[in-house]
């Protein structure tokens, strides 16, 4: 085993395996794509098959809530057991599309918030018939950075998502093995015990890089301290710090989730790139009148992920004795409602009951979502490991979710360090791909330098003023939390916001907590 001395993630947002990479030509032909599957249609319609022409964008920003999910997965009781058929994606989408996936809401507070929500809300005419779009899937040159290192190192082809539910339960996985309790997005703060801290305990640093207002804030353990604020950058720095050899020993990415978005229905910035980074089908929507003859040059969130992927990579190779210490993994943190085949397996419970200001804050609201005892993973979502000491057309085959990734950096830097849990206990590290007794020369490692993510300019003001998306408001209720937090403990602030945009509070948020760290280095 070489000497790992950096473990890098980046992580992006809601797409399935089969949705990226089912159509992916693969030496290994133990790789099972998408062809031949298909999904139950609407109302006892003809099934679905899956096939390789997915676009860039959607009409409908897929329904991936917890109980949105199990019906996807179409995941019923079956005796201890579940018992999930992934039958019900295409039943699922065209729900959605109809508006029949509208949520509701429990607690004391639930009909003033639902009445708050109807009065801002925009209701948007129902869309009919699309349902068989979240069958389509991409061609490889639709992810040419995924696809070239999906087939050039290592691919997990059973890593699930943590749980059958949104974003913010399956990060929390990724840091703290625990989703407290939560299958759906609750923006609020979380006090579980995170892999950075047990990290920090035996001497090893961590790093976060960010652009935007990023979801580890819902841990404020990791930025209250000034100390630990030091430990936040923004992305931009992080090609530098790898060319200086400047790299800590865990650095977790978080690509940019800030719309506005960029495609034919928006006014696209002059040179026609965007904000946001992460890939989610919510940041690539387009007017259903207009998905059948886009075809638009302007790169979109989609593609941008994907170049933020080779940049990333790049970034690595370009430091040869770096890259050779060093582990990259790139993964999704859920699949967003997009087609997967492969049924997700059992799993233990993380055995967290959620703390006494939850069970409060959950008795004045909370998103209604069905039972559950957290002993199913999750959809599939695309996983590579990268290092130049994995053999090219590597597959991985075990089973992963995203617990793997506080179970790794326990394995490779604190052996004897003790769980986060029974998920981090239990989980599957990835470090052992990496069996070459000599590292593979340059000349083997694929050159991604012409997709690289180019420099994007500031968002124009008429921009900032378009309606949020409603995938992005609970990052902007983050931000104003952090806000408040920063405030009243006498630390630099972003001021008052209530005149503020939705996107402008939490840019400026975003700014005042950058400055912030910055000035906490230079002291």
């Amino acid at each position: 085993m070489p000497t790992i001395d950096h473990v890098v993630v980046l992580a992006l947002e809601n797409r399935s395996f089969d949705h990226l990479l089912g159509y992916l030509q693969h030496p290994d032909p133990r790789l099972e794509g998408a062809a031949g599957h298909s999904c139950s249609g609407w109302n006892g319609a003809a099934a679905v098959p899956a096939s390789p022409d997915a676009k860039p964008v959607l009409p409908v920003d897929p329904d991936h809530s917890h109980d949105a999910v199990m019906r996807q997965l179409g995941a019923a009781p079956k005796g201890p057991n579940w018992a999930p058929t992934n039958q019900g994606f295409v039943q699922s989408y065209e729900a959605k599309g109809r508006g029949l996936a509208t949520p509701t809401y429990g607690g004391a507070l639930r009909r003033l918030i639902a009445l708050v929500g109807k009065f801002f809300s925009h209701v948007a005419p129902p869309i009919k018939g699309r349902g068989p779009l979240i069958m389509r899937c991409h061609q490889p040159s639709s992810v040419p950075a995924l696809s070239a290192l999906a087939v050039e190192f290592a691919l997990c082809t059973r890593w699930f998502s943590s749980v059958p539910g949104e974003t913010w339960p399956n990060r929390n996985f990724m840091h703290a093995a625990t989703s407290d309790g939560e299958t759906n997005i609750y923006p609020r703060f979380y006090t579980n015990r995170t892999i950075f801290e047990v990290l920090e305990r035996v001497g090893k640093t961590w790093r976060i890089y960010h652009d935007d207002t990023p979801q580890v804030w819902a841990f404020p353990a990791l930025w209250e301290s000034s100390e630990r604020r030091a430990n936040w950058y923004e992305f931009k720095d992080f090609a530098d710090h790898v060319e200086q050899g400047n790299l800590a020993n865990y650095t977790f990415i978080e690509p940019n989730h800030r719309p506005p978005l960029h495609t034919v229905d928006f006014i696209p910035s002059p040179d026609g790139t965007g904000v946001s980074d992460n890939q989610h089908p919510g940041n690539n929507i387009v007017a259903d009148k207009n998905y059948a003859h886009y075809n638009s040059a302007n790169p979109t969130d989609f593609s941008r992920a994907d170049q933020l992927i080779a940049t990333v990579y790049e970034a690595l190779r370009k430091n040869r004795g770096l890259f050779e210490r060093t582990i990259l993994l790139v993964t999704y943190d859920e699949h967003g409602g997009t087609f997967d085949h492969v049924t997700p397996e059992h799993t233990i419970s993380p055995d967290d009951q959620p703390g006494r200001i939850t069970r409060i804050l959950r008795s004045l609201w909370h998103r209604k979502a069905a039972p559950f005892d957290f002993t199913l993973l999750g959809v599939r979502v695309p996983a590579l490991v990268i290092s130049p000491f994995i053999p090219r057309a590597t597959l991985d085959q075990v089973v992963h979710d995203h617990a793997s990734i506080p179970a790794t950096l326990r394995r490779v830097f604190m052996p004897k360090a003790d769980p986060l849990g029974p998920r981090d206990q239990a989980a599957e590290p990835f470090h052992s791909l990496l069996t070459l007794p000599t590292a593979r020369p340059d000349t083997d490692l694929p050159d991604l330098s012409h997709l690289v993510l180019p420099p994007t300019p500031p968002v124009p003001p008429e921009e900032q003023r378009r309606r949020t998306p409603v995938d992005y408001r609970p990052y902007v209720s983050l931000a104003k939390s952090v806000n408040r937090r920063l405030k009243s403990k006498g630390l630099p602030s972003a001021g008052p916001l209530l005149v503020a945009s939705r996107r402008q509070k939490a840019d400026r948020v975003t700014r005042a907590f950058v400055e912030n760290a910055e000035e906490q280095r230079l002291e």
